[in-house]
């Protein structure tokens, strides 16, 4: 299967236009707003640079409960993601965690550049068996230069103070607290009644033309849907939608 990840790290670290050869954020300034929160929160602060594909990670004493970047209090990788940590997470809210950071980047790009700063994703991420029993409250900004072009990414992690039984995440505005978007699981528009109806008799392994006969459609629509159903998805075919869908409880 195509990862999630892979097609949002593909979006992200290609955007660059024509004209932003150079990155015009002051880089020094966000790497200080970083530093303060793991200092300030004792928790992990991870500041992307999407323009050289690198991260500046600022870690507090919660690296020393999670036993993570233990190198440095601050450490530069040659990545955008934060894998050393995601390994200690749990790896479905991993994936959901991607899915709705790719909702969010497609959403920032519907709104202006001054008013970018007010949305930012907010979840909950369960720990993976080795330190279970804590889960983890995650915010992530994505932060865009003059030519509309995101530039920095800022990932937030501190303890939850409740133990998450599942994931939970939301797109939102911090400037009036509205939630754009629920998490992915829950949105139950993410995939129609009709995709999720036709994803279902996929996964029974039935035939296009086999399906247009019982819900009494043409095989246009039903390859029209299948289409919608992989766009959505982003996945490569049906088969993999179908994976995805049953290990995200869509079908």
């Amino acid at each position: 299967m195509r990862s999630i990840k892979d097609d949002l790290s593909k979006q992200l670290l290609e955007q660059k236009n024509s004209h932003s050869l150079h990155p015009t954020q002051d880089l020094k300034a966000f790497q200080k707003i970083a530093q303060n929160f793991a200092n300030l929160e004792n928790g992990i602060a991870v500041l992307s640079d999407l323009y050289n594909n690198k991260s500046y990670i600022y870690s507090g004493k919660i690296t020393d409960e999670l036993g993570i970047f233990k190198k440095d209090q601050v450490q530069e990788i040659e990545s955008i993601w934060e894998d050393e940590l995601f390994g200690k997470l749990n790896s479905d809210d991993v994936l959901q965690k991607y899915l709705l950071e790719l909702h969010f980047f497609q959403f920032i790009k519907t709104v202006s550049i001054e008013e970018r700063k007010d949305f930012c994703i907010t979840s909950k991420l369960r720990m993976n068996d080795e330190t279970s029993g804590k889960s983890l409250v995650h915010k992530m900004f994505y932060f865009s230069n003059q030519y509309e072009d995101v530039e920095l990414a800022l990932c937030l992690y501190n303890f939850d103070f409740s133990l998450a039984l599942q994931y939970e995440g939301a797109i939102m505005n911090t400037a009036n607290g509205n939630i754009v978007e629920e998490n992915i699981t829950s949105n139950t528009s993410f995939l129609s009644a009709r995709e999720k109806e036709i994803l279902k008799m996929l996964q029974k392994g039935k035939q296009s033309k086999e399906i247009a006969s019982l819900l009494f459609i043409s095989i246009n629509t039903v390859s029209r849907h299948r289409q919608n159903i992989l766009e959505k998805m982003k996945v490569n075919n049906t088969a993999e939608a179908c994976t995805l869908a049953a290990k995200l409880k869509w079908i």
